[in-house]
């Protein structure tokens, strides 16, 4: 089977795991564009083995096989913890979407292994395109609705889906003095904090990129600063504490590279004054920034309410969990929606697969932190910069899943690809010899 199509099959599942809005329904089955292009890499690359009679596999690809097994085997158990067709049904559709993405991960991960560096570095690119087009919708979004109050999602995803998209237009959240709508962006995700936890990714990871770049630092620094401007408008205080987290992680290194006191002072104090200023005289951006540091608020105790549950939620199956992709039926009684989502990723592993799941999970990302970690180690410069923003990368986006919930969605697959095959491509004993003046390092701006 011919590489351009693989690799075309690759970008576009890259490219498009952030655009949850776009879907269609197949019977009882809720297809979004990146479920059919996972689908669609997944049979060409076995088609393509087949044909070769190829079955090795790099050792990553092998580790990601049993981590699927033994994540499989506790999904397996907690099968027999259901106590409902509702939660039945649930559970089928959670095994059936989780199996496809994993399918894809181990797959992905052995193709770019096998194709190298080059198509590694064209799978970040690929997967940073992707969430900025999102942003650039979401900007389109907002443009829109306030100029004229059109709803994008009506005009595009509409007539893409044939109406089986969500196109219920930018979240509202609230309005000043009754007269001023204050929205947040969501783009092609279907929810602000969504996007604004997903944009902790590309923000962490080419943040040392962008200290450390040669050439194209313009660009990509014109590009950190759009995906942040569109982060603040999506208001998402997870997102914050994924960003802060990130640096955190980071500030080893963006210490060093950071200029003198006199000169951080002088870029930053008309920024501050400036912000000052629009506080002060802005009702609109007092009520905003109010709204969001508010701790008592009704969406907090909201977070903090789920893991008051945890306990009663796991007295009856604490090993196995309730049944992987249940939280909706169980918590019925406190949200009243039948298809809720949890508000944390951790109380979903925790109450959904039990201890035993969660310990499985903490397992696997300390692999995937020790992956980063050997990228960090690596000789060449490249890879050490990439796996540091791998490493504020995970750890801000696991931050902020403490109150929201993207680890399990279709981009955090490919986080996990980029990261697993990045760190046998650019390991150290691995790395190439240093590039000479008719072989230039491979760049990824």
């Amino acid at each position: 089977m011919s590489t351009r199509l693989l690799d075309g099959l690759l970008a576009a599942s890259l490219v498009t795991m952030t655009w949850a809005k776009i879907h269609w329904q197949a019977g009882s089955l809720d297809l979004t564009i990146g479920n059919i292009t996972a689908s669609a890499f997944v049979a060409a690359f076995l088609i393509d083995r087949l044909q070769r009679r190829d079955d090795a596999l790099p050792r990553p690809a092998i580790t990601l096989c049993g981590f699927m097994l033994t994540f499989l085997a506790v999904y397996l158990a907690g099968y027999f913890d259901l106590d409902s067709n509702a939660a039945l049904t649930f559970w089928i559709k959670g095994i059936v979407s989780w199996a496809v993405h994993f399918l894809l991960l181990i797959m992905a991960v052995a193709y770019v292994i096998e194709r190298g560096a080059a198509v590694y570095l064209r799978a970040i690119r690929w997967f940073v395109a992707g969430i900025t087009l999102n942003a650039v919708y979401g900007v389109v979004q907002l443009a829109l609705v306030v100029a004229a109050g059109i709803n994008l999602d009506k005009l595009v995803v509409g007539p893409l889906t044939a109406g089986q998209g969500k196109v219920g237009g930018i979240n509202v959240f609230g309005q000043v003095a009754r007269t001023e709508n204050i929205y947040r962006v969501n783009a092609l995700t279907g929810d602000p904090n969504h996007l604004g936890v997903m944009l902790c990714v590309p923000l962490l990871l080419l943040l040392p990129v962008w200290l450390s770049a040669t050439r194209g630092r313009g660009r990509l620094g014109a590009l950190l600063v759009f995906l942040f401007v569109v982060q603040v408008l999506t208001l998402s205080r997870s997102g914050a504490l994924g960003d802060v987290v990130g640096l955190l992680v980071l500030s080893p290194l963006l210490v060093k590279r950071l200029p003198s006191v006199r000169s951080l002072v002088l870029v930053l104090a008309p920024l501050v004054a400036a912000a000052v200023a629009l506080y002060l005289s802005s009702p609109f951006v007092r009520t905003v920034v109010r709204a969001r540091t508010d701790v008592g608020g009704r969406g907090t105790n909201t977070h903090f309410e789920f893991y008051r549950l945890v306990s009663p939620a796991l007295d009856p199956h604490p090993l196995f969990g309730m049944g992987f992709n249940t939280f909706a039926v169980f918590y019925e009684f406190l949200t009243g929606q039948t298809n809720y989502g949890p508000h944390s990723f951790w109380v979903a592993t925790l109450v959904e697969t039990g201890i035993v799941g969660l310990t499985v999970y903490l397992v696997y990302g300390a692999w995937l932190v020790a992956c980063a970690l050997v990228m960090a180690r690596s000789e060449q410069h490249l890879a050490r910069v990439l796996g540091y923003g791998w490493l504020a990368a995970m750890a801000g986006t696991a931050a902020a899943n403490l109150f929201y919930l993207t680890m399990q969605f279709d981009y955090f697959y490919g986080v996990v690809m980029l990261v697993a095959a990045g760190q046998y491509i650019l390991a150290p004993g691995r790395a190439r010899p240093a590039p000479t003046a008719a072989q230039p390092r491979p760049a990824l701006n």
